[in-house]
């Protein structure tokens, strides 16, 4: 059994279908749960009156008990699930940027093997940066990014909306398009850690952690702004053998 812990309810759910339609078509043996709330509440909620962290099943189960008590989650005990997948938002429009990035620094640490706490994927600065993309596949995605005043949500989510070449979602029920983003996030994630726009040579290299580090030192603090990218690409590169999605940017640039 695999868990899916999303940030939100209204989005990630069914683009995570989306997603499951078009790679894991056969599975059923999936739960999902949205904690629907941001990261830094669920780094609070993981950490009240204990030492350590509290068990994530242990605290969705809390949560849901206020707003959803039927929720499938309260069928299931942590270690029914063999794999534990987290999708949360960036989201620092607001409030003290060292504190949060402790928090996040923190969280990744903890969760970073599915089969043991659980597996986080970050998306900059938010789920909806799946639509900040021209024509796929985009040649100049590794150039986006966006300041810390335009993080904001509604102000994000429209900005991504009128930048995006397509309109609606029905682009992402193409399993090409997700090649191209899979490719574009790669290499902008490579090249955010190693100053290389190329497939990374090894999963690690875009490691969740590096990542985040990368941002923070080569955006968050000198320029109070993100690198775009997002957890949905990323998950998929990280769950996938490391070279099912492989092509060379030269490629892309010449379509």
């Amino acid at each position: 059994m695999i868990l899916f812990i999303f940030e939100g309810a209204k989005y990630e759910p069914p683009l995570y279908e989306g997603i499951k339609s078009l790679f894991f078509p056969r599975s059923k043996d999936q739960v999902l749960c949205s904690f629907c709330n941001s990261i830094y509440k669920f780094y609070k909620s993981l950490k009240d009156d204990f030492d350590g962290f509290a068990d994530v099943v242990d605290v969705l189960k809390i949560e849901k008990q206020k707003t959803d008590p039927t929720n499938d989650i309260f069928k299931y005990k942590s270690s029914d699930f063999e794999s534990i997948y987290l999708f949360f938002d960036y989201d620092f429009y607001k409030g003290n940027i060292d504190t949060k990035n402790a928090q996040i620094q923190e969280l990744l640490e903890y969760f970073n093997e599915e089969t043991e706490n659980g597996k986080l994927f970050i998306s900059y600065p938010m789920i909806e940066s799946i639509q900040y993309t021209k024509e796929l596949p985009d040649a100049n995605f590794h150039t986006y990014t966006v300041s810390r005043e335009d993080s904001k949500g509604e102000t994000f989510k429209k900005n991504a909306r009128e930048f995006c070449h397509y309109s609606g979602y029905a682009y992402l029920k193409d399993l090409a398009n997700w090649e191209h983003m899979i490719q574009q996030n790669v290499w902008k994630a490579y090249m955010l850690t190693s100053d290389t726009l190329s497939w990374p040579e090894d999963k690690d290299n875009v490691e969740q952690i590096p990542v985040f580090e990368a941002q923070v030192s080569k955006h968050v603090t000198p320029s109070n702004e993100v690198a775009i990218l997002n957890a949905f690409p990323m998950f998929l590169y990280y769950y996938f053998p490391q070279n099912r999605f492989k092509t060379d940017i030269s490629a892309q640039s010449d379509q």
